[in-house]
């Protein structure tokens, strides 16, 4: 795989990348690659794999209890 270096990267820049780096958990360098990927595209969107996904992670959740009364006692507990 080949490598590159980057020169004169704005200060500004550079702080941004680092955070944003630090909140998807990635090093500085794969922060730097997933953004290069994402803006060629990246793969083509797959709606079949992503719904089966998205139905295999809701059915780890168990069943949610969203009733005004449950919704209520988390806000007054002072959850989010």
């Amino acid at each position: 795989m080949p490598d590159i270096a980057l020169r004169g990267i704005p200060d500004a820049v550079h702080r941004e990348l680092k955070a944003s780096a630090r909140r998807n958990h990635r090093s500085l360098n794969g922060e730097i690659i997933a953004r290069l990927e994402a803006s060629f595209g990246g793969a083509p969107l797959d709606p079949q794999a992503l719904l089966t996904r998205i139905r295999q992670r809701h059915e780890t959740l168990g069943p949610l209890d969203l009733s005004e009364d449950t919704l209520r006692e988390m806000r007054n507990t002072g959850r989010p």
